[in-house]
């Protein structure tokens, strides 16, 4: 079984090229202050040993050739090298820190007892250091940058999986204090190895799937005047399966409420309360089928000895009594509709809730609790398929 690299390993590497990335040795000028801020910014987050390579340009464009950090966390060494680093318009800002229009590192190196990550090319756009005297180690905050894209990276689990991803890259804009309130992210060939000895991956390779290759999508904007959260689409891609697609609009998230959350942070309690302030405005989630449905279809109809086409009138027709438990025949009776067409031609399958009005949380978890039934109608909820 594929063993997840640990989320502490993840942060330490994100860390590491935050402040790793405009490291050299001393120069005149802006260059040796934003060399001399990056160098305590690496201590302050844990840097156990730098070693600096050669440097060369001047305050408006430089290059390091060769550096290592190795570095602690959490009582983890992990170990980063960068084979090439270029930033331009780096200077000293007001409060500390730094600021440049573009660092570029190539040939990233990082390896740990429980991880490995490697990357070809990583491009930081608009890039904000914070100053070291407020880094908070193992926390990222008060960095801001507008765009970043990484290419050729690989990455290697703890019980040894290889799993390379193409590239990634995100952005952020409209700025208010240190939060955006819009962004995107955007994951390309991620591949999945799937091992034939592992038993937890073995439905997946009777499909026909030897490796699963995602691509990741998503953007979202924060009206904080508002008090709207807007997620057009996140979606999830998989080659020769599908994509799930999900799609939000929140009411109710003003500042005092995502301030409120985080003086919460681990106070359940008071994290339900502050959610009870909030509305779903809409809500949908969207299947686009490109062969998993009728590979699972397929299988399903050899095991019962029948072909898939008569397999999948036999579910259907099966649908009104098996949906019978949700008490709302009005609910029934799309969902049997729409599931039944999408078992005959798998194309597509979208549930949607589009209320007249926003629905605040605490009736929805009302109606769950006391009439679950209740839940299609409280939140308009369509289903349709095919379309």
């Amino acid at each position: 079984m594929m063993r997840p690299i640990r989320s502490s390993r993840l942060l330490a590497f994100s860390l590491a090229l935050g402040v790793a990335l405009p490291s050299a040795v001393w120069a005149d000028g802006a260059r040796d202050k934003v060399l001399e801020i990056t160098k305590a910014a690496l201590v302050a987050n844990g840097a156990k040993e730098i070693t600096l390579g050669a440097v060369e340009g001047d305050d408006a464009r430089f290059s390091l050739t060769g550096t290592k950090i190795v570095s602690e966390h959490e009582g983890k060494i992990g170990t980063l090298t960068v084979g090439k680093t270029t930033w331009v318009g780096a200077v000293p800002t007001a409060d500390g820190g730094y600021s440049a229009d573009e660092v570029t590192a190539e040939g990233l190196d990082f390896d740990a007892d429980d991880a490995k990550l490697k990357a070809d090319k990583i491009v930081a756009t608009k890039y904000k250091a914070q100053a070291p005297a407020k880094i908070v180690p193992g926390k990222m905050s008060g960095e801001r940058v507008e765009q970043v894209a990484a290419t050729g990276l690989v990455m290697t689990t703890e019980d040894g999986k290889v799993i390379p991803i193409q590239s990634i890259a995100f952005s952020s804009s409209d700025w208010v204090g240190d939060a955006p309130h819009k962004g995107s992210f955007e994951l390309k060939g991620l591949v999945v190895p799937l091992d034939p000895k592992d038993e937890e991956v073995a439905q997946l390779r009777a499909l026909g799937y030897d490796k699963v290759t995602l691509d990741v999508a998503a953007s979202g904007a924060w009206d904080d005047k508002a008090g709207r959260l807007d997620i057009p689409a996140l979606t999830i891609s998989a080659a020769d399966m599908g994509a799930l697609k999900i799609s939000a609009t929140i009411g109710g998230v003003t500042p005092e409420v995502v301030e409120g959350m985080k003086k919460a942070e681990g106070d359940q309690a008071k994290q339900m309360e502050l959610l009870q302030a909030l509305s779903v405005e809409a809500l949908a989630l969207r299947w686009d089928d490109a062969s998993l449905a009728p590979r699972l279809i397929g299988m399903q109809a050899k095991q019962q000895g029948v072909d898939s086409k008569t397999y999948a009138k036999q579910l259907k027709l099966l649908l009104p009594a098996v949906l019978s438990m949700i008490g709302n025949k009005d609910f029934e009776k799309k969902v049997a509709t729409a599931a039944g067409a999408f078992l005959e031609t798998p194309k597509s399958l979208t549930v949607a809730a589009r209320p007249k009005t926003p629905v605040p949380f605490g009736q929805i978890m009302g109606a769950a609790m006391m009439a679950p039934q209740s839940l299609p109608n409280v939140l308009s909820v369509e289903v349709v398929a095919n379309d």
